[in-house]
C-alpha cells in the first residue's frame, strides 16, 4: 500500500491542468479551464478543470473528480497504480509497503516480460516464421501485430526455462497463469504452440492472455486461468486499443473472438471490443459503461445468436444500460464477414441494429404465441424480469415498452411484478435499492448548498462547527461534512483534494460539480444561505424527533406503561417548543 505521506505529496505536486491537458485541450475561462469532455462526445465544452481546488467535472456527463480519479476513469487505472503514474512524472519517490499491491506489481511484472518473449519470437526470422504465415493466411495486417502485442508460444517451456534461468521462483510465474506445474516442482509452460493475444487493462497493463492454435490441436483456444489480476468474465480484448475510438464513436460494438476484434481494427471499425470468447456479462457491460452507454452487441443471425440476444437482455438490465443487438447473416462471423463483404456491409449491419429490449420482447411474442395462453406466460415472463429492475425509471420504461409491443395493459404487469417481487429476492433487491437512494444525485439540497458553501466560504465552515451536524445532516452527507469540519488546510481552506477518496464515483463526481458551482455564490449572499440551510436541517430534524416521541408515546399507551409515556410526553412537548422557538428565528427570504 502507498502510504498517506505520499498520496499527499503526489496530490500537492500535482497539476492538474497539466495533466488533463495532456488528453484534452483547455482553454482558459475566468477561474476555470474548459474544453470538449473526454468521457463523452460532445460539439460545446462542458468539461471544467479548476486548478486551485484540484478538481474536474463534466457539466455533461457528471463525470469528476480529482487528477487520481481523471487518470483512473481515462486511462482506466486503479489508485495506486494513478498515484504511481503521477509519481513518476513528478520525480515523486513514493513509500510503498509489501502487501497485496506489490504481490499485484510482481504479478503484472511477470506478464509483461512474458509478453516480450512472446513477441520477440513472433518476430523471429525462424522462431516465428509459421506464426507469422498463418496470421497472413488469416489476413492480418502486419501494423496490427505491433498494435495489439501479438506473440507466439512455440513448443519447448520456453517461459518456463527463461524464469528460471533468471532465477524467478516457478510457484510464482504459475500464480500468474503462465505455467503448469504438472508434478511436484515439475512446471511447463501453459502456451505452447500458439498465436498470442495479450489481454489488457485499458491502461496497458496486461492481466492474461489468449492463445489460438495454428494447426487442428484442442482447444482451438485457451486463455490465461483465474488468477489475482484476470477475470474472464470481468475483461475484455482490445480495450486498450478502441478505448479512444469507443470515446469519439460514442459506441461499442462488442464481439466474441480476437480475431474479430483484429478484422474490425484493419477495416477500420475502431471502436470494438472481444469478450473472449464467452457469453456477454454484466461485469463485462459494467466496464464498458464506464466509457459509452451506447452498447451494440453482434450475433449470429442463426436461431443459437437470437436466442443468445434475447438472453443478453437480462445482463444488459442487470449491469444499467439498454443496448443494442446486431445481428449478421447465418453462418457469419464478423472476421470473415467483414473481409468478404467490406466495410461498407458492416456499417450497414451494424446500423440496422435493434433496441435489445425490443429484440427481447418480441422474441418472447414469437415463443409463446398471441393466444390468451401465450399472453399469460408472456405476462409472467416479463413481470419476472420488471421485478429484477432495481431502478424506478428502468421498470417503468420496460413496463410502458412490454405493454405497446405485447399488447398487455401496465397495470397488469405492474401486478404481477409486485406480486414476483414479493418473494425471496425482496430483501436483496430492497438492500440495494437502500444503497443507490443513499447515493443518489438531486437529493437532500440543503446539505449539497451547505458543502458547497464550505468548500468556497472558510468562514462556514468555522460557523459549522458550532453545530450538531451529525444530528442534523442525512447519512450521505455524513462523512463528507465531517472531513470538511475536521481537516482545514491552514488558513481555513478545505482540501479538495482527499475529500472525495473512498466515495463511490457518481457521489464524488456530485462532490466536484460543488466544488464548481461553489464559484458562482456572491460573498454577500453566504450568510444568508447559510442561515437559510441551517434553519432548513434544524426543522426537519425537530420534526423528524417530534414523529419519534409520538411513536414512542403510542407504544406506551398500548403497553400500559403510564411512566414511560409520562416521560415521553415532556420530551416531546420540549421538542415541539424548540420548534416555535426556531419558527420564530426563521430567516427572511
Amino acid at each position: 500500500m502507498i502510504s498517506n505521506q505520499s498520496t499527499q505529496e503526489v496530490r500537492t505536486r500535482a497539476s492538474i491542468v497539466e495533466v488533463v491537458s495532456d488528453y484534452v485541450t483547455l482553454k482558459k475561462a475566468g477561474q476555470n479551464y474548459s474544453g470538449l469532455c473526454p468521457f463523452h462526445s460532445e460539439k460545446t465544452p462542458s468539461f471544467t478543470v479548476n486548478e486551485e481546488k484540484g478538481v474536474f467535472y463534466c457539466f455533461g456527463c457528471q463525470a469528476g473528480g480529482d487528477v487520481f480519479k481523471f487518470l483512473m476513469l481515462y486511462d482506466g487505472l486503479t489508485f495506486p497504480e494513478s498515484i504511481e503514474r503521477l509519481a513518476e512524472r513528478y520525480g515523486i519517490a513514493i513509500e510503498v509497503s509489501q502487501s497485496g499491491g506489490g504481490r499485484r506489481g510482481d504479478l503484472f511484472r511477470l506478464n509483461e516480460q512474458a509478453s516480450e518473449v512472446f513477441h520477440a519470437l513472433l518476430m523471429d526470422p525462424s522462431h516465428g516464421s509459421r506464426a507469422r504465415a498463418y496470421l497472413k493466411r488469416r489476413g492480418v495486417d502486419e501494423s496490427l501485430w505491433a498494435r495489439f502485442r501479438l506473440g507466439f508460444a512455440p513448443r519447448g517451456d520456453v517461459l518456463a526455462g527463461r524464469f528460471r534461468r533468471e532465477g524467478v521462483a516457478l510457484s510464482e510465474v504459475a500464480e500468474a497463469g503462465l505455467v503448469v506445474e504438472k508434478s511436484p516442482g515439475n512446471y511447463r509452460d501453459r502456451f505452447f504452440d500458439r498465436i498470442i493475444f495479450p489481454i489488457a487493462e485499458p491502461g496497458g497493463k496486461i492481466t492474461g492472455f489468449g492463445g489460438r492454435v495454428i494447426d487442428d490441436g484442442k482447444p482451438k483456444y485457451l486463455n490465461s486461468p483465474e488468477t489475482p489480476l484476470f477475470h474472464k468474465g470481468a475483461q475484455v480484448y482490445g480495450l486498450r486499443q478502441a478505448r479512444d475510438g469507443i470515446r469519439a464513436n460514442d459506441r461499442v460494438v462488442v464481439v466474441e473472438g480476437y480475431l474479430d476484434v483484429l478484422a474490425l481494427a484493419q477495416f477500420d471499425t475502431t471502436h470494438a471490443v472481444a469478450t473472449l470468447g464467452t457469453a456477454l456479462t454484466a461485469d463485462h457491460l459494467r466496464l464498458l459503461g464506464r466509457y459509452t452507454r451506447n452498447v451494440t452487441a453482434l450475433f449470429d443471425g442463426d436461431a443459437a445468436g437470437r436466442n443468445a440476444a434475447a438472453r443478453s437482455f437480462e445482463v444488459f438490465q442487470q449491469a444499467g444500460l439498454w443496448g443494442h443487438a446486431a445481428f449478421l447473416p447465418e453462418g457469419s462471423d464478423p472476421d470473415t464477414f467483414v473481409r468478404t463483404q467490406g466495410k461498407a456491409a458492416l456499417d450497414r449491419v451494424l446500423e440496422d441494429a435493434v433496441p435489445i429490449v425490443d429484440f427481447y420482447l418480441n422474441w418472447l411474442r414469437a415463443r409463446h404465441g398471441t393466444d390468451l395462453g401465450g399472453k399469460s406466460r408472456l405476462a409472467n415472463e416479463v413481470s419476472r424480469m420488471l421485478a429484477k429492475v432495481t431502478n424506478p425509471l428502468d421498470r417503468e420504461l420496460l413496463a410502458r415498452r412490454s405493454s405497446d409491443l405485447l399488447g398487455i395493459r401496465e397495470e397488469s404487469l405492474r401486478r404481477h411484478a409486485a406480486t414476483a417481487d414479493a418473494g425471496a429476492s425482496t430483501g436483496a433487491r430492497g438492500r440495494q435499492q437502500g444503497t443507490a437512494d443513499r447515493w443518489s444525485l438531486g437529493e437532500d439540497r440543503a446539505e449539497s448548498a451547505l458543502v458547497a458553501l464550505m468548500l468556497r466560504f472558510p468562514s462556514v465552515v468555522r460557523t459549522l462547527r458550532k453545530e450538531p451536524m451529525d444530528k442534523l445532516v442525512t447519512e450521505k452527507w455524513r462523512e463528507v461534512i465531517q472531513r470538511i469540519l475536521a481537516d482545514p488546510e491552514p488558513g481555513g481552506e478545505v482540501a479538495v483534494g482527499g475529500l472525495t477518496e473512498g466515495l463511490p464515483a457518481e457521489f464524488a463526481s456530485e462532490i466536484s460539480a460543488l466544488v464548481l458551482r461553489g464559484q458562482e455564490i456572491a460573498e454577500e449572499e453566504r450568510d444568508r444561505m447559510t442561515a437559510d440551510c441551517l434553519f432548513f436541517l434544524q426543522r426537519r430534524y425537530l420534526k423528524r424527533l417530534e414523529q419519534e416521541l409520538r411513536r414512542a408515546i403510542r407504544v406506551a399507551e398500548e403497553t400500559r406503561d403510564d411512566e414511560v409515556k409520562k416521560e415521553r410526553m415532556r420530551q416531546w412537548q420540549e421538542v415541539v417548543q424548540r420548534e416555535r422557538r426556531l419558527e420564530r428565528t426563521r430567516p427572511s427570504l
